[in-house]
């Protein structure tokens, strides 16, 4: 079996690194796959069964982008038995295809909604009625959590008659961090404080600003606490994110992007995680967190729940009070954040690149050899 893997919008993020673990865990010799993207595909480990198509300068022009996908890349995937489209976005009448559900501001308007009007903006509806539009049309479909799933099934119902499955991301092991020992909030002072990360895009449906303010009120009761933000900034939001943090420069660091390689180590300084994200569809970040052994103030949002379960306390990001009750609750209880790192630690060993591999790579082979029996039934 030929499979084709169409990698032209995975460029970077959470998508790409889901791209590069799959493929690095696939050691089936006898399936030969064909990978087309743009530069970017690189980063995958190559493998003497694996065939790079690298197509260049149209990805930075969306109209050249749509272009090509919708002329161009079919024939470029012609050999293949199968497509998978993990991108989301995908049209073929002659071949059956995998399409894959990775982003939930492409589905959730209230969260679109977040951004002021734009071209970004726009281009989210556009991408909705894209994907949905390759999601009737698919094979299969792969959604990367139940809360996904049902969000979108329930908002077009004919959905549910396209086979799917829901295949958890993984984690990988440089995050694995046992829990570390959790001491009572005055055991820290100003010059060495007790710290918190969060780590993510800068962004509207992020709400690290609410976070700032929290931060703030709390140091203003002499709380002797340290925030540290990682994650590229979204420019649009820069404006509201920098007034945030006037007056901040002493205890609060923005550190901007940073190398993927480079993360563990912030998880293994930090006391504390917070993730106040109201749109995810499988919150990777989160999972690196549990996996570091640290204690987590999550968002209440889904899928939050579905991952975390008992093993965080739960906040309304929009909500800052809510953010303030709960981070003080968790500083005020070294025994609660003990209890609530050790739980999530141990629910992140379920999650692994080898199961999502093995269960994604099984799932396309079905699709497979069902359209290989329907076909010879019709003939």
């Amino acid at each position: 079996m030929n499979i084709g893997i169409d990698a032209t919008n995975i460029k970077a993020g959470g998508g790409l690194v889901h791209l590069a673990r799959l493929l690095e865990n696939y050691d089936i010799e006898e399936h030969k796959i064909y990978i087309v993207g743009g530069e970017w595909i690189n980063i995958i480990k190559k493998r003497k069964w694996f065939h790079f198509i690298i197509i260049e300068n149209i990805f930075s022009n969306p109209i050249k982008q749509e272009f090509f996908k919708k002329f161009k890349l079919p024939s470029l995937l012609e050999e293949n038995d199968i497509i998978f489209a993990p991108g989301g976005t995908f049209l073929s009448k002659k071949k059956p295809y995998i399409s894959m559900s990775q982003n939930m501001l492409v589905f959730e308007k209230k969260e679109r909604n977040r951004y002021p009007k734009s071209l970004n903006w726009l281009r989210y509806i556009l991408l909705e009625y894209l994907q949905v539009r390759s999601f009737r049309k698919a094979s299969g479909i792969i959604y990367i959590s139940e809360y996904a799933k049902n969000y979108i099934q329930n908002k077009y119902p004919g959905l549910k008659k396209i086979k799917s499955k829901v295949i958890y991301h993984g984690i990988s092991d440089e995050f694995k961090n046992h829990p570390q020992t959790q001491f009572s909030i005055d055991k820290y002072t100003k010059e060495k404080p007790y710290k918190l990360l969060y780590v993510s895009i800068i962004n509207f449906y992020k709400h690290q600003w609410n976070v700032v303010e929290v931060v703030k009120r709390l140091r203003s009761e002499n709380f002797n606490i340290e925030l540290e933000l990682v994650g590229p900034m979204y420019k649009p939001a820069q404006k509201k994110f920098k007034n945030s943090l006037v007056g901040t420069d002493t205890y609060i660091k923005y550190l901007g992007k940073i190398e993927y390689n480079q993360v563990p180590a912030l998880y293994t300084n930090a006391n504390l995680f917070i993730f106040a994200s109201t749109c995810e569809n499988m919150p990777n970040i989160l999972l690196e967190a549990m996996s570091s052994g640290l204690p987590i103030l999550s968002s209440d949002y889904g899928p939050m729940p579905e991952v975390l379960k008992d093993a965080g306390e739960y906040i309304n990001p929009t909500d800052i009070n809510s953010i303030y009750n709960g981070l003080k609750k968790l500083l005020l209880n070294p025994s609660r954040r003990q209890e609530i790192a050790q739980k999530a630690f141990i629910y992140s060993q379920k999650y692994s690149w080898q199961k999502t591999t093995e269960e994604t790579f099984k799932f396309i082979e079905e699709i497979y050899n069902s359209n290989q029996i329907a076909q010879q039934a019709y003939q």
